[in-house]
């Protein structure tokens, strides 16, 4: 999850970082899971930190995994994605999602974007939503969200075919 304030321009975001084994936004991305969240996290230096001797750590790191696995990047829409594939693919439950989202950290995200904002961008994504909810019955086990460490040095090619998770491409 990025902090960012409502006066934030997408347009001036670096585009998602590359390397010789391309972006984590491509489904057939061979570059590890650890690889992909260096990848992520070189491209959103605003993010909230990762210190996983947190429970806000914790459940960023785990989120952040979800950004990479899922294909998403930070921009509001694919945040809203990252809810919806978190919470239809991962083994997170609804009730322990809402209660790691009451965190000061997380809870304040929308005040900083601004509430109509968030709500116009929801209310846009809904065609991508409804998709990503179908997705998930075609995957042959959910993501365990919070058992990420495991799967660190695995690619991330390799998990998505694993787990048959098929990403929606970027426009």
């Amino acid at each position: 999850m990025q902090t960012t304030t409502a006066a934030h321009d997408p347009a001036l975001d670096p585009a998602p970082a590359t390397t010789a084994e391309g972006s984590f936004l491509d489904q057939d991305y061979p570059g590890t899971l650890r690889e992909g969240l260096d990848q992520f996290r070189a491209t959103n230096p605003d993010l909230i930190e990762a210190d996983t001797s947190t429970e806000v750590g914790r459940l960023t790191m785990a989120h952040d995994c979800c950004h990479v696995l899922f294909g998403l990047t930070t921009e509001l829409p694919d945040e809203v994605l990252a809810d919806t594939w978190t919470l239809a693919g991962s083994t997170v439950t609804i009730r322990k999602y809402a209660e790691y989202l009451k965190h000061d950290e997380f809870a304040q995200l929308p005040k900083l974007i601004g509430y109509r904002k968030v709500i116009v961008e929801s209310i846009r994504s809904l065609p991508r939503v409804f998709k990503v909810i179908r997705r998930p019955r075609r995957m042959t086990s959910k993501w365990p969200m919070f058992d990420y460490a495991e799967h660190l040095d695995t690619p991330v090619a390799e998990l998505r075919r694993r787990h048959n998770i098929e990403i929606l491409a970027h426009d």
